[in-house]
């Protein structure tokens, strides 16, 4: 499960889906605190707070503590803003499990292209490292532009002490645009840099709804490995999202709130869930078409916000033509 602390954030990051960064509403405290408590008795084990700027959330140590007392994991992404080497060690002594510090480039002109912040992205790592946070991850999410860079980040993740790259997929930005996606070409190329590293230190681990990388890595002669829950986009199906209202979303890229008193009720009674558990049951070309098809369930945000609609495939997909 998800939760949207807040939407408020110092940086303007080219790539970020927030429509408002000085929205000053944030998920209240007592109801985020009654969501996870409903979390546990639903059988959810692992957390994500997320914003917005996570660190811009005026409760932040209290809910990581909270999390900690009912035994469920709790992951947090910064982008470097608001950090300090005495709200880190706060953050920790709370008890944070997983810490991700989001990057995208090995230099600062690189990064720029689609992020803010690679100062403050560079000196959280640092603090990170100092302090002998084992669990530090950084996202990196992938573009055209950034592409070629992973064995730079792979070089900086080891000089910090990271212990993974999350390779990330862009979702649409806060216009409902998807410029800058990586072509098929790079994606074959990642795919096959990913193999070729393999189990070693730091992993190279990709999300589960960039599945058109993982359909790559996961291609074989006879059958696509990239199977299971986990072959693609996991809105509805192994998560969901909690926005600053405290309403239910399948993902925090897709804005499609509902009111449910539960998880469980949401998760059994929701027209939205079910539909995107359905669309499956219409492919069309060129997705039907494609070799990769059998491995691949790509974003479900991408089809909503560039077509209205909830659909199986992803418009000018680069494996199309594959």
């Amino acid at each position: 499960m998800n939760f949207e602390l807040t939407k408020q954030c110092p940086l303007h990051c080219p790539q970020c889906y927030v429509a408002d960064l000085h929205d000053d509403r944030e998920l209240p405290l007592g109801l985020a605190k009654f969501r996870l408590n409903d979390a546990v008795r639903s059988g959810i084990t692992h957390v994500n707070l997320s914003g917005g700027e996570t660190l811009a959330y005026s409760h932040l140590e209290e809910l990581i503590a909270e999390c900690a007392r009912l035994k469920l994991t709790s992951a947090i992404a910064l982008s470097g803003a608001y950090v300090t080497r005495e709200r880190l060690i706060s953050i920790i002594n709370a008890g944070v499990t997983m810490i991700f510090v989001s990057l995208n480039g090995s230099t600062e002109e690189i990064n720029r292209r689609t992020r803010d912040g690679f100062s403050l992205a560079l000196r959280t790592l640092e603090l990170l490292r100092e302090l002998q946070f084992a669990e530090t991850y950084i996202n990196w999410v992938m573009h055209e532009s950034n592409a070629d860079d992973l064995p730079g980040m792979l070089e900086l993740a080891r000089e910090f002490h990271v212990k993974a790259i999350v390779i990330m997929a862009f979702k649409p930005d806060s216009a409902h645009e998807l410029v800058d996606y990586p072509t098929r070409d790079q994606l074959l190329k990642t795919a096959q840099f990913v193999k070729a590293h393999g189990d070693s230190e730091p992993r190279l681990l990709v999300e589960t709804c960039f599945s058109q990388l993982r359909a790559v890595i996961g291609h074989g002669f006879f059958i696509n490995q990239n199977r299971g829950i986990d072959r693609g986009c996991g809105a509805g199906r192994n998560s969901i999202n909690v926005d600053i209202a405290g309403r239910f979303t399948p993902c925090r890229h897709l804005d499609l709130p509902e009111d449910f008193q539960s998880v469980t009720e949401y998760w059994t009674h929701s027209k939205i869930l079910s539909a995107l558990r359905a669309v499956e049951d219409r492919i069309d070309a060129p997705c039907s078409e494609c070799k990769y098809l059998q491995g691949c369930l790509p974003c479900a945000a991408i089809n909503v916000k560039l077509r209205q609609k909830i659909a199986f495939g992803m418009p000018d997909c680069p494996l199309e033509n594959s």
